[in-house]
């Protein structure tokens, strides 16, 4: 598929306003990733700005919200500027993709009902095509970098040496406490474009027009290559039986 296909999604013109350059990006609607966009708003980004935005107008230490546990002493990061950028990612996102439903309910499988399939008619787990600003998945590069940096500035781990020689060992809260969830988050959000995202793309604009998208041989090949890819950011940090595990879902 041509790489020309791409260009009306990075031109940016009027697909999100004052936003800039734009990209189209295949997203999963997997619980397991969305749990982690998700969780990047609810542990990180939302208490973080409350805290700063009360002591920003004056609100007492007494009374103003806390900031996160372990986040305390960070610094680097632009509270309202990362907010932003997360709302701004959240709003682009389809119906399906900003139900919560999906991560809480044990029952639900992300096949039940969706529209892809594979060319022998198994269900597969939807993507949708999300048109995002390139500045909020960096904007919440800086978060990362900002959180890699506090924890190793203050690792979650503190060694407690005793007179007799002995050492005590206890976990505090950490900047580390949420990497992972922030790794896992910018990285499917900054898988790059290639020819496979392409293909997965122009599929992926029919199936908005039908209620099933068959994948021809072709597309399915690239479903599979961009799930090899996808399993390795949705997992940064975690096991390779883990990766694994959610690349056999695909």
């Amino acid at each position: 598929m041509p790489a020309a296909l791409r260009l009306p999604a990075r031109s940016g013109a009027g697909a999100v306003p004052g936003a800039g350059v734009t990209t189209v990006r295949p997203l999963p609607q997997d619980p397991e990733w969305l749990w982690d966009f998700f969780m990047t708003h609810d542990l990180l980004l939302a208490p973080l700005h409350a805290a700063w935005a009360a002591r920003r107008h004056g609100v007492g230490e007494d009374i103003a919200p806390a900031r996160p546990p372990g986040l305390e002493n960070l610094t680097g990061l632009d509270a309202p500027a990362a907010l932003d950028a997360w709302a701004r990612v959240h709003h682009a996102l389809p119906p399906a993709l900003r139900c919560r439903a999906l991560l809480h309910d044990e029952r639900a499988v992300p096949t039940r009902r969706g529209p892809l399939r594979a060319p022998d008619g198994r269900p597969l787990i939807p993507l949708h095509a999300v048109t995002v600003a390139e500045d909020d998945p960096r904007a919440l590069g800086r978060v990362r970098r900002a959180v890699r940096a506090g924890a190793r500035a203050m690792p979650s781990l503190v060694v407690t040496r005793r007179p007799d020689g002995s050492a005590d060992v206890h976990g505090v809260a950490s900047p580390g406490d949420y990497r992972g969830t922030v790794e896992r988050t910018v990285a499917v959000l900054s898988l790059a474009a290639d020819d496979d995202t392409d293909v997965l793309t122009e599929a992926l604009a029919q199936a908005t027009t039908t209620s099933r998208t068959d994948l021809s041989e072709v597309q399915y090949a690239a479903y599979r290559r961009f799930a090899d890819r996808l399993a390795a950011a949705a997992m940064t940090g975690r096991s390779g039986g883990d990766r694994a595990l959610f690349r056999s879902r695909y």
